[in-house]
């Protein structure tokens, strides 16, 4: 009779995962969003906690409004670590790095709460959905998260349609030649400011 094949894959309980929704760079050179940041913030609550091993899980420029999970490559890796049953406990900063989606965020807790994995954000405290208290926490927060990217969205979209009536031009380049011909994004209608 044979032996059993071992897996060699070594199970780490803890994850953290961290992402931000755009690769913009401030004036300076610096980067608006860091998902560094929330990395170091959250590994330092692990050591305080006692944690000595987790693995960290990153989408940097992902959107978390999307419905398409495999725009967000380390979120789906996280989520199939957590069906295959290598993690007990997720470790986010906020609420909108998991989710600024409702029906998204409620299906993927659910998911999470039937799988017996913990999420834990640092400053919403332990997010579960088994309780009825719970249930109506985490639908509120995933709620307002999902309200505050609409808000986002349609300053936007306001802000836009402004610069467009002001003469600005406001997207992508359509073609080549307008690429390299069009005026510097700080003049109007190719007359300086």
């Amino acid at each position: 009779m044979k032996e059993p094949i071992e897996d060699k894959t070594e199970v780490i309980s803890t994850a953290i995962y961290v992402r931000v929704s755009d690769t913009k760079k401030k004036d300076d050179g610096e980067r608006r969003q860091d998902v560094g940041r929330q990395i170091e913030v959250i590994e330092a609550y692990l050591k305080r906690s006692g944690v000595e091993k987790w693995k960290v899980y990153s989408d940097d420029g992902k959107s978390a409004y999307t419905e398409d999970i495999n725009s967000r490559p380390a979120f789906k890796q996280l989520m199939n670590d957590c069906l295959r049953h290598f993690i007990k406990t997720i470790y986010i900063e906020d609420i909108t790095r998991f989710s600024r989606n409702l029906t998204l965020g409620i299906k993927w807790m659910s998911k999470l709460a039937s799988l017996n994995v913990d999420l834990v954000s640092l400053k919403e405290g332990q997010l579960e959905y088994t309780s009825s208290k719970g249930w109506m926490q985490s639908n509120i927060m995933l709620m307002m998260a999902e309200w505050e990217s609409k808000i986002r969205s349609e300053k936007v979209r306001s802000g836009m349609n402004r610069a467009k009536k002001e003469g600005y031009h406001v997207g992508r380049p359509k073609n080549k030649w307008y690429a390299k011909n069009q005026p510097p994004l700080s003049t109007k209608k190719g007359k300086k400011k």
